[in-house]
């Protein structure tokens, strides 16, 4: 059996990795949607559509590359502190064998660090402001669901449909602590099959502008509840939208959904489920069949239950 490749050893060779979803979802958040090059205001992601951004690293990747350090490990090389979220132009520059030698790392973290503090010091202040209301959301309870009638969970025994009921109660006790306007975003979302642009958002609702949005995304993110889909423009499927927005229920690891499709299993109910469930807060909707569903589930309905029996 071959030995696993020790990726935090110094000694291992150099290898180029993935940057995980998580750091990506980090540079998008506090790149405030711009090139962090000074003065350049080159939108990432752009009302009119597309993807401009490029992730570089201060350090490189790969042997060869500009500002090699070969002290690092190959974790270290694409973790968040060595990467710098640019437009084509201005990674190009960095990164080109002709001009490379200009740009030493000293000089580029420092321009990461006077970028990102601006976007950090904003999500702080939303967070202080977001304080100011802590007694008010303590306020708003969630009213919680018993029986999961609604949903086709007619393949688990009592035991297990008592598991969900409190898995969908925690969720319900999640969502209360985020604000209003943040669930009436993450509804918005939700209703557009869990996914949606930033102008589309901004568009559709009464957020007033697209900064708006991006600030109820950074509320919904440290929520785990949504985030900006950093996949550049190159690696989208067909029909997707750049930087859009999606929920983070089937996300792994997700500490609130745990990976179980929710949405996507609520989805099948009737059209305005989404407003009680997630503005509202009102989760007994989830136990009223005969008087909220227009006929019984269809057989399509547990994708959530089949997804919760097979984490059991």
């Amino acid at each position: 059996m071959s030995k696993e490749v020790d990726h935090d050893d110094v000694n291992t060779p150099v290898e180029r990795l993935v940057i995980k979803d998580s750091v990506q979802r980090k540079l998008f958040m506090l790149s405030g949607n711009e090139c962090a090059w000074p003065k350049c205001r080159q939108a990432l992601a752009p009302s009119e559509g597309g993807w401009f951004g490029q992730i570089a690293h201060i350090r490189a990747a790969e042997t060869n590359g500009p500002r090699f350090d070969g002290t690092m490990t190959n974790n270290q090389r694409r973790e968040f502190g060595n990467l710098l979220l640019l437009c084509a132009k201005h990674h190009r520059l960095i990164d080109d064998n002709e001009t490379s030698h200009r740009y030493p790392r000293e000089d580029l973290e420092e321009i990461k660090r006077r970028h990102e503090s601006r976007f950090e010091r904003a999500l702080d202040d939303l967070s202080r402001a977001e304080e100011q209301y802590v007694d008010h959301t303590a306020a708003v309870t969630a009213v919680h669901c018993s029986t999961l009638d609604a949903l086709d969970y007619s393949s688990l025994n009592a035991e297990e449909v008592q598991t969900e009921v409190v898995r969908f109660n925690r969720i319900a006790d999640h969502l209360a602590t985020a604000t209003r306007a943040a669930r009436q975003l993450l509804c918005l979302v939700v209703e557009n099959e869990s996914r949606m642009g930033l102008a589309e958002a901004a568009r559709r609702d009464r957020f007033g502008s697209e900064q708006k949005v991006v600030d109820l995304v950074a509320e919904l993110y440290r929520l785990d509840l949504a985030c900006f889909d950093p996949t550049p423009l190159d690696e989208l499927d067909y029909g997707q939208v750049p930087g859009r927005i999606e929920s983070m229920d089937v996300f792994p690891n997700n500490r609130v959904f745990q990976g179980i499709p929710v949405w996507e299993d609520v989805r099948e109910l009737r059209p305005d489920i989404f407003k009680k469930l997630i503005v509202d807060l009102d989760f007994s909707v989830l136990d009223e069949l005969p008087a909220c569903a227009s006929g019984a589930p269809e057989s399509g309905s547990g994708k959530a239950a089949a997804a919760a029996q097979e984490s059991r």
